[in-house]
């Protein structure tokens, strides 16, 4: 199991790339694949300069679009109409009102189920937890590109983080994901070394574990 924990997305999103990119099994001619990679990170209260330096911009206005809306986008699927949460809300509502009463329960949970069309959303189950006075924040996710969604994924999560958190007048504690495939694509090789070899030197190699 690759464990990757990091003090800001950006050092997660580097880290999780270059072990994806270096240590990945080949997918035909598809890519890179990494089985079973933990990622732990910071729900964001502040900007992050990686992410601003080196993120898409436009990937995250459309990765908030699916989040958050039902409308329109790039990415042509809308995680907003698929989340149901204990009460069978998508507005996370029901998650404070469930914590607000029972604030040890477990059950603060949002399932993204699929529309029976073949298509599975990339992240399957969040839960926020309140642990230790702040929401902590866990995923499962089937599957996620490392370099093109990650981070854009991640910023959703923690725009969901804080609404829980602010919900409940806590903190927002961290975020650890379970990722049963992260994989980035063939195409995407040249401007993900571009991206390696221009991030943050001092960001690059730490903290790795179960890298072959």
């Amino acid at each position: 199991m690759n464990e990757l924990k990091f003090e800001s997305l950006g050092e997660t999103w580097i880290n999780l790339v270059r072990l994806t990119t270096e240590a990945g099994t080949a997918l035909d001619q598809e890519g890179y694949e990494c089985l079973g990679v933990n990622v732990s990170f910071p729900a964001l209260n502040d900007s992050d300069p990686v992410i601003e330096q080196f993120g898409n911009p436009e990937m995250i206005a459309e990765m908030k679009r699916v989040f958050f809306t039902d409308g329109f986008n790039q990415l042509g699927h809308s995680y907003a109409r698929l989340m149901r949460g204990p009460g069978g809300r998508g507005d996370l509502q029901d998650i404070i009102a469930l914590l607000q009463v029972k604030p040890w329960s477990q059950r603060g949970v949002v399932t993204l189920r699929g529309d029976s069309d073949g298509k599975v959303p990339c992240i399957n189950v969040i839960q926020f937890l309140v642990r230790g006075g702040r929401v902590q924040t866990v995923y499962f996710s089937r599957g996620q590109d490392a370099y093109r969604k990650f981070y854009a994924d991640a910023l959703c999560l923690s725009v969901m983080a804080q609404t829980v958190a602010q919900g409940l007048s806590l903190a927002p504690g961290s975020i650890s994901g379970s990722i049963a495939s992260s994989h980035v694509y063939t195409r995407d090789l040249p401007e993900i070394r571009e991206f390696l070899a221009h991030a943050p030197a001092t960001l690059r190699g730490h903290h790795l574990t179960g890298v072959p």
